[in-house]
């Protein structure tokens, strides 16, 4: 008989290897990263920031501190700290330098505008502007016409000559952003303003409000009454000096700021006087009498609250100079 064939046994499957290799790779490039990165670390350690800080031209280290600010916003108030605070020349001669280009940059400015910006002397009052000759009486860059009526609020010049509005404005915005800037920027060191107090019409944003909050509890020490009213004093001055159109377009972004600063300030005032027993000369009082009363005679544009200024500054203070509020409303 025939013996049947064997049957074959099942082949075993040769088993399939893992692919390690992209896994390999990876790990690869992970630790050579992670190399890098130490070596990079490690070379920038060994840099000196100031050395190299020190080898660039001054002009280049403006562009670099800004840049540095519009990427990391969270070092402006570090930056704040840092900075010195600015004299009080130092931040009337920025204000009149802005006024100026603003003046400058109107069209038919040297003919039609030609009042020349407030300039200060030693005795704190408003004297002849060194860029220019006067043609004022008084004292404050505004002056009297005879017979005593004030120059304030009415300008008999036209407004560019019967140029477009918008023309303009196109001219001087970029000017007028500049001397909203120098102005904001300068106030915080010259405020009165209590760090609780908040106004509604000021539209500063809370990061705006905590710098100047930090900028004034950092210089609260050495602020003066004084110096305070120069400054507000020339802010006004500059902004009331102006053409009716740049008038216009500053009064909504510094008018409601000005009035809460000037507010403080006779609130400071009082303190001092009426709280404290403290006192000031009689020839300092006399020139904030002076100006405020120039000031109070400003029309249109926002301008005019510093009538309420005027009359807030006599009825609390108004005595050092045998001003009293029933003689206001005479």
């Amino acid at each position: 008989m025939e013996r049947s064939p064997t049957p074959e046994r099942a082949k075993r499957a040769i088993p399939k290897r893992a692919r390690t290799t992209p896994t390999l790779v990876t790990i690869g490039k992970d630790q050579q990263a992670s190399k890098d990165n130490k070596q990079t670390q490690n070379d920038e350690s060994d840099v000196d920031v100031g050395f190299l800080l020190a080898s660039l031209p001054p002009q280049s280290l403006l562009p670099l501190l800004t840049s540095l600010l519009t990427a990391q916003p969270s070092l402006k108030p570090t930056v704040l700290s840092l900075i010195p605070r600015p004299t009080l020349d130092a931040a009337l001669d920025s204000l009149a330098r802005s006024a100026q280009k603003l003046k400058d940059a109107y069209p038919y400015s040297n003919s039609v505008f030609s009042l020349p910006g407030p300039s200060w002397n030693n005795a704190g009052s408003f004297g002849t502007s060194r860029t220019g000759t006067s043609s004022f009486a008084t004292g404050f860059g505004f002056g009297s016409r005879p017979g005593g009526s004030s120059t304030f609020g009415a300008s008999t010049a036209p407004p560019g000559g019967g140029m477009r509005d918008e023309y303009i404005l196109s001219r001087i915005r970029p000017h007028i952003q500049e001397f909203v800037s120098a102005s904001l920027s300068y106030l915080p060191y010259f405020s009165n303003v209590a760090a609780s107090d908040t106004n509604a019409a000021t539209s500063r944003s809370q990061a705006a409000q905590s710098h100047a909050t930090a900028l004034r509890l950092q210089h609260k020490d050495k602020l003066h009454p004084t110096e305070t009213y120069l400054f507000l004093a020339a802010l006004t001055s500059h902004i009331l000096s102006q053409p009716p159109l740049a008038q216009n377009a500053l009064a909504p972004m510094l008018a409601p700021r000005l009035a809460e600063e000037w507010k403080a300030w006779v609130d400071c005032v009082d303190a001092t006087v009426n709280v404290q027993g403290g006192m000031f000369g009689r020839e300092t009082v006399q020139t904030w009498e002076r100006g405020l009363d120039e000031f109070a005679q400003a029309k249109g544009n926002e301008m005019e609250m510093m009538k309420e200024i005027r009359d807030r500054w006599v009825a609390k203070v108004g005595w050092l100079v045998g001003r009293q509020p029933m003689m206001e409303e005479l």
